[in-house]
């Protein structure tokens, strides 16, 4: 049976591409399918309709889509925290001068709009005095923005890096105004996580054995290049993006384990953004498949 799992087209989909590229998945008994999307709309519509068994995306999306639809979603992997930088088009200078712009987003009520309007709320700009426009996944935001249809954007590797070198004015970074948020996390619905569960173990030894695949150091040479293919850019942004991956401070932790903390920071943002969750962080994740595959019996 085919396990389909959605990804947006990032670096944050790095340990899945390594897990289908190098055979581990398969050596795993697992035949799956990565879709990537367009929107996070797409997404988590997938999830809750039973299109998709796994998805991955920022953690704001479940507890999002968990609020507003009532679905059972529940966080149960990790991910990368960062870096995530708000860029913005040529003679923009500073996040003031955004005020009566437009700002390019995946959605304009999840996702990695907490923390835009924090950064615009910590720079003396209401947040209604912009204007979000609903573009969908990082890449196509980048493009936007690279073409004059906005005037900024969140971005996230690869594309954050990309324009970082190309000159474009990076107005904040996101780990300023929140030093420890869980940038990513992947998820199913709990029926499907508590009705497949060896599935679920299986998944994510997959997932822990490409991380370990990504930090070997006689993996560099490989890795780098496999970055390079899968995002379409040159040797130095390849290692720029490698090296950001696998640092403790803003890559996929190597046992792919969720930061409960992290999980917290984002429903306090949320709560802070007018948009309070309905229940307490720990609700929206589950560390089942942590206990069983990764605590050695040691946890109770």
């Amino acid at each position: 049976m085919t396990l389909r799992v959605c990804t947006f087209s990032g670096a944050s989909s790095l340990p899945m591409v390594v897990a289908q590229e190098q055979g581990l998945f398969a050596a795993a008994g697992l035949d799956v399918e990565l879709v990537e999307t367009r929107s996070s709309a797409e997404l988590m519509g997938g999830l809750v309709d039973g299109t998709f068994a796994i998805v991955h995306a920022a953690p704001d999306n479940f507890i999002a889509w968990r609020d507003r639809t009532r679905a059972p979603i529940v966080a149960w992997i990790g991910g990368a925290s960062g870096p995530l930088a708000l860029v913005a088009r040529p003679g923009i200078g500073s996040v003031a001068e955004l005020r009566g712009r437009s700002i390019a987003v995946d959605a304009p009520s999840s996702g990695f709009v907490s923390v835009l309007r924090k950064i615009l709320r910590e720079s003396g700009v209401p947040p209604e005095e912009v204007t979000l426009d609903p573009l969908g996944a990082t890449h196509l935001r980048a493009a936007a923005l690279r073409e004059g249809r906005t005037d900024a954007t969140m971005l996230t590797l690869p594309w954050s890096a990309a324009a970082i070198r190309d000159g474009l004015p990076v107005l904040a970074d996101g780990r300023a105004v929140v030093p420890r948020l869980q940038g990513g996390t992947g998820g199913s619905l709990e029926g499907w996580l508590l009705s497949e569960p060896e599935t679920a173990d299986t998944y994510l030894r997959a997932l822990v054995a490409a991380l370990t695949w990504l930090q070997l150091p006689g993996n560099l040479e490989a890795a780098r290049e496999l970055v390079g293919r899968r995002y379409g850019v040159d040797a130095e942004l390849a290692e720029e993006v490698r090296a950001a991956f696998t640092d403790p401070r803003t890559g996929w932790p190597p046992s792919a384990l969720i930061d409960l903390a992290g999980i917290a920071a984002v429903c306090e943002l949320r709560a802070e953004n007018g948009q309070p969750p309905l229940h307490a962080p720990a609700t929206y994740v589950s560390l089942e498949p942590y206990r069983r595959v990764l605590g050695f019996g040691l946890v109770p």
